[in-house]
């Protein structure tokens, strides 16, 4: 993974996964399977390090762009003849640039100030003033009783038995009284939900039901919930919050998705906002009702195409969605926690006696940016991977991410083009057209922001411990994880001749709390090498088991499960060949210490636990093959992720950098 703290790239080619050949014997035949070889052709970005201005802060009207790619002029760039910029990304010349004045940044790493804000909304003294809505699920389920320590006012300890509600209720009650104290400006809502929906906004309203009538209508939902966006701030509405909140009762089912969407509607009213559900079983009333364990594909895809639906809304609108169930059920988190991995919130599974620790980490978790656009762009030799869809060859990347806290991350994996796709015309530039401009010419349609991890300094470690950049002069068998060649053709073959350093540039667009909208732009230089051993050798084993640990959890929560164990032998493999290749006379680099063996050992341990679930994946999936009222393919079945497992995929998507270092620490 290409940190650029990370590790240093390699090429890609082909492998079989398959342990050493056996003597064949005529018997049996093995049929082996053929992927594609690991490579550390990646980089964490994190995005939230990348929303504040960095030390450069220029005017909008200082930003030069390339009129093809979108690449942001700096340090790194060179004018010729002071009015003309080859692109040092996509090669497209910009002609009569009209730069009379004009300083070329000085900076590698520049920001563009690009929007202030009119009018600057009052804060409190916590400097935030958007809503939290809770979410509670007082569905029948939830009225079931755990014993549990009690201290009562004389410090005595004893047992009592307390229901998952009242347990919710408490540790609710607990954590929006100290909102009022330490940040009385901010908004809380209250969306219960039983058979029923029941939106209490901030309870100066009248309650708004919805019955089962109108559960899977959108529309009616929404109009309802658009009359109690207006939220008070609670230090004006603690009192009738809180008598609200303890009148809760349990009764009939669960109606989790009509509850999710009204929520997410009234928290719509403020940028930044969060929305926290707690449940304890599956959504079965209304939209967003979940398949049973033998639904057909139709099923399965409908009901992920709603959960995404309401992800994108959360995206857009700038929200943030965790999701608290209980120990012991089963709530399909599969389904319900792609809204939290869709807008950077959490996933947890806890005990009833530790409700009130976790609504608090999600409470404290601090937004740092809201309309967040990443953009990557990357020399045109170079392909940014699409796992979706691997014919494409795309040099750039943009994404929009909504709101951003701290410690979010992405991984990007990249390759070498094939010449068919280097070779042919980035885009057909008229002459007019071939100038740059600023943002308010060329920049509207244009992609965004990304960010890639800095080092403990705040900067880039440009001279880190790897300095390689992928590029190869033999064969690159571009495939899919499973080993089936994505082109074949023989004409589509690596470019014979590469450059000796290539550009990496990461756009970050946000917007502050504050209200200002920059544009953040680093560009990086790098060394390639078309030796796999000397990349390998180099590769930072935090950056790259981080990486791992998310993109294979990523497959194992899509069902990809087989796909996701081939992947993580690959990365298993690279990590052997690492320890290996330097004993070897014939390497034509200089081999320096690999360093403490215990960083190979917490890597390959960390793989090992994730491939434990990966194992517990299939072992349910043949489970419900072969338990199966009627016979189907086990494609069908794949889709079953058990809460337990789901919850240790989304916990290693979720701050995947953090989370890695975590674990590795935890082992020391």
């Amino acid at each position: 993974m290409m940190s650029f703290d990370g590790p240093a790239p390699a090429l890609a080619s082909r492998v079989e996964f398959d342990s050493p050949s056996k003597p064949r014997t005529e018997k049996k035949k093995k049929k082996r399977k053929k992927v594609r070889k690991s490579d550390p052709n990646l980089f964490t970005l994190d995005i939230s390090k990348y929303c504040a201005p960095s030390a450069d802060i220029h005017p909008n009207s200082k930003m030069v762009i390339c009129s093809n790619c979108k690449a942001v002029m700096t340090s790194v760039s060179t004018l010729q003849d002071g009015n003309s910029w080859i692109c040092d990304f996509c090669g497209t010349p910009n002609l009569d640039l009209q730069l009379e004045g004009f300083t070329k940044p000085k900076s590698d790493d520049i920001t563009f100030l690009l929007k202030k804000p009119e009018v600057v909304a009052a804060k409190d003294k916590a400097g935030e003033n958007h809503n939290v809505i809770f979410v509670i699920d007082i569905s029948g389920s939830m009225g079931t009783t755990k014993e549990m320590n009690h201290i009562d006012a004389n410090g005595r300890h004893t047992r009592t038995y307390v229901s998952r509600l009242d347990a919710v209720k408490k540790a609710a009650e607990f954590q929006i009284r100290q909102l009022k104290d330490e940040s009385p400006n901010i908004k809380v809502g209250l969306v219960a939900f039983g058979s029923n929906v029941e939106m209490y906004g901030d309870c100066h309203s009248e309650m708004v039901e919805f019955k089962r009538d109108v559960l899977n209508d959108t529309n009616q939902l929404t109009r309802k919930a658009e009359d109690l966006k207006n939220l008070k701030p609670i230090s004006k509405t603690f009192d009738k919050v809180i008598k609200t909140l303890n009148k809760l009762d349990v009764r009939g089912n669960t109606a989790l998705g009509p509850g999710l969407w009204s929520a997410l509607v009234m928290a719509s009213s403020v940028k930044g906002s969060k929305v926290i559900i707690c449940t304890d079983g599956c959504a079965n009333n209304g939209i967003g009702t979940l398949p049973d364990d033998y639904a057909d594909e139709l099923e399965i895809t409908a009901c992920r195409d709603v959960y995404k639906g309401f992800g994108n809304y959360a995206k857009d609108n700038n929200i943030t969605v965790s999701v608290i169930s209980m120990e012991g059920t089963d709530c399909k988190l599969v389904h319900l926690g792609t809204v939290a991995q869709m807008t950077g919130g959490t996933v947890d599974i806890v005990n009833q006696a530790n409700l009130n620790d976790q609504f608090g980490n999600i409470l404290t978790s601090r937004t740092v940016a809201v309309d967040v656009m990443v953009y990557l762009c990357l020399h045109h030799s170079l392909y940014i991977r699409d796992r979706d869809n691997l014919a494409v060859q795309s040099s750039t990347k943009q994404d929009q991410l909504g709101n951003v806290t701290e410690g979010m991350d992405m991984v990007v994996e990249f390759g070498v083009k094939t010449v068919s796709n280097e070779n042919e015309a980035p885009m057909d530039i008229s002459e007019e057209d071939q100038q740059t401009g600023t943002l308010a010419a060329g920049m509207a349609e244009a992609p965004a922001a990304a960010g890639m991890t800095e080092a403990a300094e705040g900067k880039f470690d440009f001279d880190g411990p790897q300095k390689s950049t992928p590029v190869s002069a033999e064969n690159v068998f571009v495939q899919n994880i499973t080993g089936e060649e994505v082109s074949s053709s023989s004409s589509q073959q690596p470019s014979s001749s590469q450059p000796s350093k290539l550009p990496f540039q990461v756009q970050v667009k946000f917007t502050t709390r504050g209200g200002e909208e920059y544009l953040r732009a680093v560009t990086i230089i790098r060394e390639c090498t078309d030796q796999r051993a000397k990349a390998e050798h180099e590769m930072d084993l935090d950056v790259v088991g981080a990486a791992t640990s998310k993109t294979v959890s990523e497959m194992g929560l899509a069902g990809q499960y087989e796909n996701a164990m081939f992947a993580l032998k690959a990365k298993k493999n690279m990590s052997v060949r690492r320890k290996i290749q330097p004993q070897c006379d014939s390497l034509e680099f200089e081999v320096e210490a690999l360093g403490n063996d215990t960083d190979d050992e917490y890597y390959m341990d960390d793989l090992s636990d994730l491939q434990g679930v990966l194992s517990e994946q299939r072992r349910v999936t043949k489970a419900q093959l072969a338990a199966a009222p009627t016979s189907k393919s086990e494609s069908a079945y794949s889709h079953y992720v058990s809460d337990s497992v789901a919850n240790v995929y989304y916990d290693r998507t979720n701050k995947a950098m953090q989370k890695f270092q975590k674990r590795k620490a935890s082992k020391k």
